[in-house]
């Protein structure tokens, strides 16, 4: 299964083996909101996997802080999720299995953390996927890539804050979500960003042996980040797509998430089959 997947855009099964019973705890990126990744949630959650996708608040130009904010908001939610979930008798049949927690874009380079946070919380944490960003380094955004921080100084307001992510590449954003109530959506829930946010780094804990790593890129931009990943022993994989590839093609998506985490179960040490191709919906 691991060296011949293929994704497809039609109507897709659960991959058949070991631990497929699971949570998935995605997470978007802070830039943007829930609705980036619910309709991979939906997908999930018609196959039997319980779904939860957060909602943070972003920071102020007055916080010194900018990550246990958004790392707490998250814990907090997904206990009161959890929670929910259990019956009435106080029985947790059917809520015990364990989460895996998928973050998107900029929450990548915070995500392990958010990791250790929830396995101190007593959850157990399967398997962590990152998608199409930052590979964790501890460094602020500002601090890695020179060039993108004298982008956003280019962009600064008066008052402190970036306007909010789609605002920042102009019409080329439009190319990322085609169908224009789908991009609406999306956008709608992108923020003005407080510029110190970039400036602050964030520990990277190291995670216990059991907790799988692995790394997903739509396309070759972040290309450099899965190699990084892959040479560090993660199960790396690239599926042909755009940034916001998870909301134009939700079926592929959680199918290949499905597929990369029961891969990471089955054969631990594998580092993945390379790069897959998302077929046009006429195909």
């Amino acid at each position: 299964m691991c060296s011949d997947y293929s994704p497809h855009s039609g109507p897709i099964e659960p991959p058949t083996g070991s631990g497929t019973d699971r949570n998935w705890l995605l997470v978007p990126s802070p830039l943007l909101g829930p609705a980036s990744w619910k309709p991979v949630g939906a997908v999930l959650s018609g196959h039997g996997q319980p779904t939860f996708v957060p909602a943070t608040t972003m920071t102020t130009t007055v916080d010194i802080d900018h990550v246990t904010p958004w790392i707490d908001q998250i814990r907090h939610q997904y206990r009161h999720h959890r929670q929910a979930r259990r019956p009435q008798s106080g029985s947790n049949s059917g809520t015990d299995a364990p989460t895996v927690v998928v973050s998107h874009s900029a929450a990548c380079p915070r995500t392990p953390l958010l990791v250790d946070r929830l396995l101190a919380d007593g959850w157990d944490i399967e398997a962590m996927v990152l998608v199409d960003g930052r590979y964790p380094d501890g460094k602020s955004f500002s601090m890695c890539e020179p060039h993108f921080s004298d982008l956003l100084d280019g962009l600064l307001r008066p008052d402190d804050y970036l306007p909010p992510w789609p605002r920042w590449w102009g019409s080329l954003v439009s190319g990322f979500v085609v169908d224009p109530a789908a991009r609406d959506v999306v956008f709608s829930e992108a923020h003005p960003v407080p510029r110190t946010w970039f400036d602050q780094g964030c520990s990277v804990p190291e995670l216990p042996e059991g907790v799988r790593r692995g790394y997903l890129a739509f396309g070759p931009l972040y290309q450099q980040q899965l190699e990084r990943a892959r040479a560090e022993g993660w199960f790396t994989l690239t599926l042909t797509g755009d940034h916001l590839h998870q909301v134009v093609h939700p079926e592929p998506v959680a199918a290949t998430l499905m597929a990369m985490v029961t891969c990471m179960a089955d054969n631990p040490g594998a580092t993945g089959p390379g790069a897959l191709t998302t077929p046009s919906r006429d195909e």
